[in-house]
């Protein structure tokens, strides 16, 4: 699917935060957001995570860091520093927007991107898409696996 251009938000999921460093995770999601921010300036973007355990500082401002030091004005960015889950991220934005019917752009990493657009769905964004940053790890193992997990979890529980 191509990503659709101009959308009027993307909102960009965390990941954890070594302690200030952007994990491998975080820096392929922020490195998608920044290109698309770069090729549509119109558009703003939510940073969406907050602060966990052995962060010394939210995902939302790591992420903030390194946009603008790249050059994105701060001004089109929007920090939610609350969140500490896919769908509170993506719930904590929606409120941040108050907007359902704002198109909105889900950046995260591919293994992911499905999840992600569903729970933006539930919480009621309907002019949603996807935004796939990659991610090329060992570590692929292990999430695959466990997205699989989380989308029966989150069906469950009624995040799907």
């Amino acid at each position: 699917m191509k990503v659709p251009q101009n959308l009027d938000y993307i909102i960009v999921l965390g990941a954890h935060v070594d302690g200030r460093r952007l994990t491998l995770a975080l820096l392929e999601r922020t490195r998608r957001a920044f290109e698309y921010l770069k090729d549509n300036p119109e558009t703003r973007a939510v940073l969406s995570g907050g602060q966990g355990h052995g962060e010394q500082m939210s995902e939302a401002r790591a992420m903030y860091g390194y946009l603008t030091e790249h050059g994105i004005d701060g001004e089109r960015l929007i920090l939610e520093e609350e969140s500490t889950s896919t769908s509170e991220n993506l719930a904590f934005s929606m409120k941040l927007i108050g907007n359902e019917k704002a198109s909105v752009g889900v950046v995260t990493n591919n293994f992911h991107v499905f999840r992600g657009v569903a729970i933006g769905r539930k919480c009621g964004f309907q002019n949603i898409y996807p935004i796939p940053s990659r991610y090329r790890s060992w570590r692929l193992l292990i999430y695959i696996p466990r997205e699989i997990l989380a989308i029966i979890k989150d069906k469950i529980v009624g995040n799907l």
